[in-house]
């Protein structure tokens, strides 16, 4: 038996490289492997429903357009059935709470049209099962897994902008540019160019991707460990790119005013809580966007063709009184009298003004027929379930908002508070402005900056615990 040397009276024992090597290997769980991949598979959905749907024959198309409600609940089945962290509890009574206090609004459905019902749960409720997803799928242990998330997102731009740049090059009857019923859509081009929607089934959902990168590819980029290699800052300036040139090419406003409010808010909480260094950073990705932004207009200047047109077709005042008007519909359009005399207490029935819902219901059809159409997110909220809901959904979405800043003001690295901070504008600007009930991408992408903002900080101590772990003795 060989003999083993023990320390001498006084001297540490330090471990050997293996037993380092060996502590450091995450113990990643199969729930939290199934769980990842059901995420990969949901977020591949969403991002490639529209040609799918294309290319689907017509009796697949609808179970295309259901697929990302089938993987979400199957998500929340993965959850319930694993283990679950503290962080994921928590946001799983989060949910459960929110459940509960549509009780009311899932009654007064309920009469109306059992099925109507279930289709509006799972608008209002089951996406922040994302939020539980991202928390039981990364921590503990797993922040790799969560960079091989990040970095597949922020790799499919390239592929989104280039079916968006086919799209600009081809004829309008090509059938790229259709749209997934088969019809013309050359109605909304602007200046000989269509409003493309890459791979998204119209332009809006291709503008909720790309508001969201505004916060994948920041996270993607600085939990890069290898930026000072060549490769990496060769990969933001393509990235980066293909994010300015997919902004511009939809034609939208959604796309380029939502970027600029998100990134915005970013950059203003950078100021107050990534200090110097970390607002040295943001100032010097700034700069470059600005820069390829002008080397790319100068050479390709057809990407911002439509954009360009339809912000040429109307005069400055004409365009400020343009963007007053949809700013005080969108803020105060559910208070006109067609709203308030149909809404009542808790309104006619969650999920009645949805995408999607006429396929189900008879009930919601009829609203259809009637010529009754909320097309704004309060308006909505007041119509579907009243002066109740009205409460309940944006103090609910509100309280989200507060509770992530306080997470970011617990963290304390450098690299996880600028995450924290891109995160937190998209959900401030999406959670206060747009429509989250009404469209499940949307509510997708902003649960998922959710649950990644709560996954910052146990990452954050798991990182500290193995800097103190590693020092040497």
């Amino acid at each position: 038996m060989k003999a083993i040397d023990l320390p001498a009276r006084g001297q540490r024992i330090r471990p050997t490289d293996n037993a380092r090597n060996v502590a450091d290997v995450p113990l990643i769980s199969k729930s939290q492997r199934s769980i990842h991949r059901v995420l990969c598979l949901l977020l591949c959905s969403v991002i490639f429903e529209g040609v799918c749907r294309k290319l689907a024959p017509q009796f697949l198309r609808n179970l295309i357009f259901f697929s990302k409600d089938f993987l979400t609940v199957i998500l929340l089945l993965l959850c319930l059935k694993s283990k679950l962290n503290p962080e994921a509890s928590r946001l799983l009574g989060l949910m459960g709470r929110l459940f509960l206090l549509l009780a009311p609004c899932i009654v007064v459905t309920t009469i109306h049209d059992p099925v109507l019902a279930v289709f509006g749960i799972k608008q209002y409720a089951l996406f922040p099962a994302v939020a539980v997803a991202m928390c039981a799928a990364y921590i503990p242990n797993n922040s790799r897994l969560l960079f091989s998330l990040l970095r597949w997102i922020a790799f499919s731009v390239i592929l989104t902008t280039g079916f968006a740049v086919a799209q600009n090059r081809l004829p309008t009857e090509n059938w790229l540019n259709l749209s997934v019923a088969g019809d013309d859509l050359s109605g909304f081009s602007r200046g000989g160019y269509m409003r493309v929607s890459s791979t998204f089934p119209f332009v809006g959902q291709y503008c909720y991707y790309l508001n969201a990168l505004c916060y994948c590819l920041p996270a993607y980029f600085y939990f890069n460990h290898v930026f000072r290699a060549r490769a990496a800052i060769i990969q933001i300036v393509i990235l980066l790119g293909m994010l300015i040139i997919g902004t511009f090419i939809t034609g939208s406003r959604g796309s380029v005013v939502g970027n600029a409010g998100i990134l915005s808010a970013a950059g203003l909480l950078c100021v107050f809580f990534a200090g110097a260094k970390g607002l040295i950073k943001v100032i010097a990705l700034a700069v470059l966007g600005i820069v390829l932004l002008a080397v790319i207009q100068s050479q390709s200047p057809d990407f911002f063709a439509a954009y360009q047109a339809r912000v040429d077709e109307t005069t400055e005042s004409s365009h400020t009184i343009e963007m007053e008007k949809r700013i005080e519909q969108s803020l105060l359009g559910w208070i006109n009298n067609t709203t308030l005399s149909f809404s009542g207490i808790l309104g006619n029935g969650l999920g009645v003004m949805s995408n999607g819902s006429d396929k189900l219901s008879a009930y919601a059809a009829g609203w259809r027929r009637d010529g009754v159409w909320t097309e704004t997110d309060q308006a909505t909220t007041l119509f579907e379930g009243g002066l109740y809901l009205m409460l309940v959904w944006y103090g609910f979405r509100f309280w989200v908002i507060f509770h992530c800043l306080t997470m970011i003001l617990k963290l304390r690295l450098l690299e996880f508070r600028l995450v924290a901070c891109f995160a937190w504008g998209f959900i401030f600007i999406i959670g206060v402005t747009s429509t989250l009930a009404i469209q499940p991408p949307l509510a997708i992408w902003w649960w998922l900056a959710v649950g990644l903002l709560a996954c910052l900080g146990p990452m954050e101590r798991e990182q500290m615990a193995k800097r103190t772990h590693s020092l040497p003795y």
